[in-house]
């Protein structure tokens, strides 16, 4: 099947996952949710939503494997990555920034993505060579004012606080903006939209970056990913060359600091 078929495939998927997460985000306040891990949470809307992408996912490309973050999954050579609900505590307490993730990995390469933000009633997918899609339309990432200089910073429980605050700022004493949405699924596609000039994480997973990679490649981004041949660990930098230039070196620094 095409990469063009896939991706067509793989928009729908999100956004009949989107239709579940909205009703349930309608009623989180009914939800059952428990935590993994320190601010990191699940509740039965994530769960509810990967078996819905799993079960169209098996029905549009059956036989394919399939890593969920919420119901696992052996990462394969050829491999759809999920995350159902990214932002899980965004939406818990309300935020319209969380999204859904579906990406397609293909010998350690993300080369589909599809993110639906169903509060914002926004889809943008991309499949590699063949430019980002936005609600169905064909677009091209547009940046009117290039002076306002903007990057979104991940965090997790893995990477260092004290790193990420030399990092930001760092950013900031060069007149950047930092943003943390406390959703790399919102970051990466806000990069790509050209809301932010870039996106950084250390320590994330797979299925949190899979299809905003290729979102943001499609872009015309500067893309840095370490580790995506397993499953978490992975150290993502992507943005304008104006960004990529400045955080370089103390991304260098960094690694080896963890080293």
């Amino acid at each position: 099947m095409r990469q063009e078929d896939r991706l067509r495939h793989a928009i729908a998927i999100v956004e009949a996952a989107g239709a579940v997460a909205r009703h349930f985000f309608l009623q989180r306040t009914q939800l059952a949710m428990h935590a993994k891990g320190p601010r990191d949470f699940v509740s039965e809307a994530d769960l509810a939503v990967e078996r819905v992408i799993r079960e169209r996912l098996g029905l549009a490309f059956p036989g394919e494997a399939v890593m969920g973050e919420e119901l696992g999954g052996e990462l394969a050579s050829c491999c759809w990555l999920v995350d159902p609900i990214d932002g899980t505590a965004n939406f818990l307490r309300g935020s319209p920034l969380w999204g859904i993730s579906l990406g397609l990995v293909v010998e350690g390469e993300p080369v589909v993505g599809a993110i639906h933000y169903p509060i914002l009633g926004m889809s943008i997918g991309a499949a590699l060579g063949h430019g980002l899609v936005c609600n169905g339309q064909p677009m091209r990432r547009d940046v009117p004012f290039p002076e306002v200089r903007a990057v979104a910073m991940g965090e997790n429980a893995h990477w260092d606080a004290s790193e990420i605050a030399r990092l930001g700022q760092t950013l900031r004493q060069q007149d950047w903006s930092v943003a943390s949405y406390r959703c790399a699924t919102i970051g990466l596609g806000f990069a790509a939209l050209g809301y932010v000039d870039g996106y950084l994480e250390r320590h994330t997973s797979l299925w949190d970056i899979a299809a905003g990679i290729v979102l943001c490649r499609e872009a015309g981004l500067e893309t840095r990913v370490d580790g995506v041949a397993r499953p978490a660990g992975i150290d993502v930098m992507v943005g304008t060359q104006a960004l990529v230039d400045v955080v370089k070196p103390l991304w260098r620094a960094s690694a080896r600091h963890d080293r």
